[in-house]
């Protein structure tokens, strides 16, 4: 089984492609592309959400065979930001985007991953593995979010 971790950024979202194999779990995209980085030319929510489904069609058109998404959404608290509401807009965008292709897909919280942001990084690279490059707590969201994913067929 296929699975693809998102994890939202307002600057450069992350993704994990990981693939689950008779209870093996591969971080398909360790040394590849795992970060989305949005474009300097792209000012508003509005030109960053289409940029992002651009990038989702061009991602699920070279894995076709991903089965399902998995979402790690933001911790809201009450001094939210900015910067959490653009990558709230994003999280939408990848929920509208499954929801209109029929790909599972689901959205957690750390609580449902297993883990937390001060463990969150040695959890991935045990659990699954980690990314050559851009190595962090948002990437390794992705992962876990990925592998949550994959555990649970």
């Amino acid at each position: 089984m296929k699975v693809l971790g998102f994890r939202a950024d307002p600057n450069a979202p992350r993704y994990a492609i990981v693939q689950e194999n008779g209870g093996n779990f591969s971080l398909l995209n360790n040394s590849g592309e795992s970060r989305l980085l949005y474009p300097a030319n792209l000012s508003t929510p509005t030109e960053k959400v289409d940029w992002l489904y651009r990038e989702l069609e061009r991602i699920f058109r070279e894995h076709k065979d991903i089965e399902k998404v998995v979402v790690k959404s933001n911790e809201y608290t009450q001094s939210d930001t900015k910067a959490k509401r653009e990558s709230a807009y994003a999280e939408a965008i990848v929920l509208l985007y499954c929801a209109q292709k029929q790909i599972s897909v689901e959205a957690k919280i750390y609580a449902s991953l297993g883990t937390n942001s001060s463990f969150v990084k040695d959890h991935a690279e045990k659990r699954v593995g980690r990314t050559v490059k851009y190595w962090d707590e948002k990437m390794a969201d992705a992962v876990i979010a990925a592998w949550n994913g994959a555990r649970s067929k």
